[in-house]
């Protein structure tokens, strides 16, 4: 009898020790690295501490800004295609400073081919959407019935609040005013994926 239980336990034993190394090695289990991760649905991309130039000169300072791509466009690498741009930072007068849609050629002096509609809303009221709700937002769907509608409005570097867009895609973003440092000002944006 203690040979068919030690043989039914070292038989166990050796089963286990196989499935568990057939898993570990088997390559379809594990993520590759080259393939993008999958974005649950109601997820928001987070884009943190970017810095766009408020003197409207740096060449190392950000202007443009994809959240298709995360990319951050600068003076010198500016693509003549705008189609993957979201947002322009048009504001050069410390006292009106306002994002704008990569269209909206009069606003920043800016022409790109291909360009896509982003509506802007550069100072939404606390009914629209309440600044101090940005660092709990976690959720995409908390921004789909948010009524973003282009306005005119522009802030100051003394601005503490949010700034709303809609891209052509029908992603709708928030973009957190954090803080002007010199020339430069610091944003934190969060998107629908």
């Amino acid at each position: 009898m203690k040979k068919l239980i030690l043989g039914a336990v070292i038989l166990t034993a050796m089963l286990t020790a196989c499935s568990k190394k057939d898993k570990n090695s088997n390559d379809d289990n594990a993520p590759k690295p080259e393939q993008p991760a999958v974005t649950p649905k109601d997820s928001l991309t987070i884009y943190k501490d970017l810095e766009f130039d408020i003197s409207g000169t740096s060449t190392t300072v950000g202007i443009a800004f994809s959240t298709k791509d995360g990319k951050m466009y600068y003076r010198g690498n500016l693509p003549k295609d705008g189609k993957n741009i979201d947002l322009v930072f048009a504001g050069v007068d410390p006292g009106r400073l306002f994002f704008s849609s990569p269209t909206a050629t009069a606003s920043h002096s800016l022409t790109f081919d291909n360009a896509t509609l982003t509506e802007i809303m550069n100072a939404p009221s606390v009914q629209v959407f309440d600044p101090l709700k940005f660092d709990t937002l976690s959720h995409g769907s908390a921004l789909n019935n948010l009524p973003v509608k282009e306005d005119d409005n522009f802030f100051s570097t003394t601005y503490d609040g949010v700034v709303l867009f809609k891209n052509a895609a029908g992603k709708i973003g928030v973009i957190k005013v954090s803080r002007s440092e010199g020339q430069r000002l610091k944003v934190t944006i969060k998107v629908q994926p």
